[in-house]
């Protein structure tokens, strides 16, 4: 045998090496792409109805839709309903089976219950007994399918079975009773290829005490505006089909619901429904002491005068607000269904229990933990608006975030006039291992000398309740829902308890309709309300937890707001009624800071959409750029500057020019009112001291020496008078064109003039220089 040379020996090894790396790595690579685009387009199956309670009288139905996005059809699909074996009497127990649907049994099939399978089977049945009898109500299962699930398609599913059908025990009620899971199965040759799971919860008339619950609705339209305000047009959108506040609406007819009020919803309908303001007499308005007719112009007069339309104010071109006569019918329409819808939904929400929030519903703790904490004491103050509105309103119930109260911000919510706050049971857990009354109380201080009041919510009815209402397909959602509330009522049949179950803090929609319907119509469920809830006796829980990570506003997001906000309060000087531009500012801020916005992670987008709302406005006032102006040195005149006001509120400044050179001095006028949407020249005193081009910059100042960002340039060129000079000059010339004559004229040896008529000629040239001069 040779022996192997090394380089071989090498070769070989190097070989096997590549050779098993190869295998190695085609392993993933063979199964990421087939797989892949397989798992991308699975066959799937939505339940968009499942019956989520049966008595023995009652009929369970699950509807739904097979969807095949694949480039294969399913051939001789198969369609069961299964439903489990046990009852599933604890939330563990239902999420557990919702993984493991091994002990399930088959109540429902398309080859037993389909439409040919039902009629060999009505067929012998009125064979074998009295034509005259009723039949029996039979199990069916239909489909809009035939032998195959075309590729590409959709098609829909019924399974109806009556309840004495189910298999279920009627003898032992309390026993037999309790929530059921659901799995329907699509299946084909090759197997399992599709699935969904429900619930049902079977109710055969059991005797025991119901399990009271308090839902509460938070009412509000989370969005930014400019000026904290809804505009009327969402607010009408709102209002109609389908929208959150017809949703709302819709909820209050439910007894016992409670609902979280935004006061920006009644400041938007108050604004929205206000009587327009009556048509101008044509009398001429009062003068006042900083303005008169004269300084202020109108379009009409103004720079852009000759674009104006003459005939823009006619009766042809509709009222004073350039709008046509059909625009302004369609407002005064939309005027009176907004205030119709608001007249009733104040009628509908004196029956129920009112908790006033504070304005736009802001997340408090990040409010409390940062520079904006003034801004949520203004938020809380504006719970009057609600109170105004609404006598029985609570304004003494504080609702921060899930997870993000401290027990420092438990002070202040009291300090605030809060008497209860509203907490997760995450934050204060049971003491009783089970789902237990909502009322209770927590300690304010680590002495525990002060405490104040709490409503527990039900994070897992919370949860499971913004679930639904985020989902296209609720029905799977809904039937879960109702299942771990006869859970929670299955932990103790005979003690009763009071739950408190919030809806999502976002804007209503269709799916709060039906979750709010669904929870209050199980026949375990006693809906009572919140002012039920705050009469109970108070439970004792555990200690106050924080939230592993609680949802909070974003650190850039407030710094924004932040700023924001110093910057436009101290331009707000500048207006007539700085108050009220202020409380617009922190109207618009506390949109941003919604629980809303909060959740969604859109605090930031808003900030930066109120950062620049404000930049808007504080280039809606600024002053027209003039040309050169000319003056003459130690005359006393004015300098016409052009205040132009495109904000929505009246400004009251005077103006300011600074000379950069001492050669002209300037004085402040005196202050002036610039109404809203004009525009007005105002004359600044102005005095000319020695030749010179003198840059300047004038400037607009508010009543408090604030100057506001908006100034101009003028350049002044300064000059002496040209006239009397040029006079004085002419004057010289001629006295020196006739000495010059005189000397040329003796220089030649002409005849002496005599002395005294040389003087005499002498002299009268001199009195006709001065003269001049």
């Amino acid at each position: 045998m040779k022996p192997i040379s090394h380089m071989r020996f090498l070769f070989a090894l190097l070989s096997t090496v590549f050779l098993l790396a190869g295998s190695v790595f085609a392993v993933p690579l063979m199964g990421a792409s087939p797989s892949a685009a397989a798992t991308s387009s699975k066959v799937s199956i939505t339940l968009d109805e499942v019956t989520p309670w049966v008595d023995e009288k009652g009929t369970l139905k699950v509807r739904g839709t097979i969807t095949n996005p694949t480039d294969h059809a399913i051939s001789d699909p198969d369609l069961n309903l299964s439903m489990s074996t046990q009852k599933l009497d604890s939330g563990r127990q239902i999420e557990n089976w919702k993984t493991d649907q091994s002990q399930n049994r088959r109540i429902a099939g398309l080859k037993d219950n389909g439409p040919d399978a039902r009629k060999k089977a009505e067929k012998a049945e009125k064979a074998a007994q009295d034509s005259a009898k009723k039949s029996d109500p039979m199990t069916a299962v239909d489909t809009a399918f035939d032998d195959e699930i075309a590729a590409g398609s959709s098609s829909e599913f019924t399974v109806s079975v009556p309840a004495e059908q189910l298999g279920l025990q009627k003898s032992s009620p309390v026993s037999a009773w309790g929530p059921r899971g659901l799995s329907v199965q699509l299946d084909d040759a090759t197997g399992r290829v599709a699935s969904e799971v429900g619930f049902s919860t079977w109710y055969p008339s059991p005797k025991f005490d119901k399990t009271k619950v308090s839902i509460l609705a938070p009412v509000t339209l989370p969005a930014h505006t400019a000026d904290g305000i809804i505009d009327p047009k969402d607010l009408d959108k709102a209002i109609g089909k389908g929208g959150s506040l017809t949703a709302i609406m819709n909820i209050l007819d439910t007894p016992g619901v409670g609902i979280a009020l935004d006061p920006r919803i009644i400041a938007s309908f108050e604004s929205a429904v206000a009587e327009p303001p009556a048509e101008d007499d044509g009398s001429e308005p009062e003068e006042t002491k900083t303005s008169s007719p004269e300084s202020t112009e109108t379009p009409a007069t103004g720079p852009d005068a000759q674009d104006a339309d003459p005939d823009a104010n006619s009766n042809d071109q509709g009222g004073p607000d350039g709008l046509s006569a059909d625009e302004e019918k369609a407002q005064e329409e939309q005027r009176k269904r907004l205030d119709t819808w608001y007249r009733d939904f104040l009628e509908k929400a004196e029956s129920h229990t009112v908790i006033a929030l504070p304005y736009g519903d802001p997340d408090q703790a990040s409010l409390l933990n940062s520079d904006l904490k003034n801004l949520g004491t203004f938020a809380q103050k504006q719970r009057k608006i609600v109170k105004d509105v609404l006598p029985k309103a609570k304004t003494n119930v504080a609702w921060p975030v899930d997870g993000s109260a401290q027990r420092d911000q438990l002070g202040d919510f009291a300090k605030a006039g809060d008497e209860t706050v509203i907490l997760s049971n995450k934050q204060q857990p049971s003491l009783a291992g089970i789902h237990d009354n909502a009322h209770s109380k927590t300690r304010i201080t680590a002495d525990a000398k002060s405490s104040i009041d709490t409503l527990i919510t039900d994070s897992a009815l919370e949860h499971q309740s913004a679930q639904i209402i985020g989902s296209e397909h609720p029905a799977s959602g809904i039937s879960e829902l109702v299942a771990t509330t006869a859970a929670i009522q299955a932990e103790a049949p005979y003690r009763t308890r009071h739950l408190l179950v919030p809806m999502p803090r976002t804007a209503a929609s269709a799916n709060w309709e039906r979750t709010v319907g669904v929870l209050a119509d199980a026949p375990w469920v006693d809906p009572t309300g919140i002012d039920d809830l705050l009469d109970t006796d108070v439970v004792p829980r555990g200690l106050l937890q924080t939230g592993t990570k609680p949802k909070s506003i974003g650190t850039k997001a407030v710094q924004s707001l932040s700023q924001t906000r110093v910057t436009q309060k101290k331009f707000n000087s500048v207006f007539s009624d700085p108050a009220s531009a202020n409380a617009r500012l922190d109207r618009e801020l506390l949109s941003c800071t919604s629980v809303a916005w909060t959740l969604e992670g859109s605090a930031k987008s808003c900030a930066d959409d109120a950062q620049a709302s404000s930049e808007k406005v504080r280039n809606s006032l600024y002053l027209e750029k003039g040309s050169s102006v000319l003056l003459v040195t130690g005359e006393k005149t004015t300098i016409p500057v052009t205040i132009v006001n495109d904000s929505p509120a009246e400004a009251k400044m005077r103006i300011r020019m600074k000379p950069k050179t001492p050669q002209l001095r300037a004085e402040p006028t005196k202050t002036v009112i610039v109404p809203s949407q004009e525009t007005m020249r105002v004359d600044v005193p102005v005095e000319g001291l020695a030749n010179a081009d003198v840059p300047t910059t004038i400037e607009m100042v508010a009543t408090d020496d604030v100057t506001l960002p908006k100034d101009e340039t003028l350049l002044v060129r300064v000059r002496a008078d040209w006239e009397n000079i040029g006079t004085a000059v002419v004057g010289l010339a001629l006295a020196a064109v006739f000495v010059i004559g005189l000397i040329k004229t003796i220089s030649r040896g002409r005849r002496k003039l005599p002395e005294q008529q040389l003087a005499d000629a002498m002299a009268r040239a001199k009195n006709d220089e001065q003269e001049k001069r």
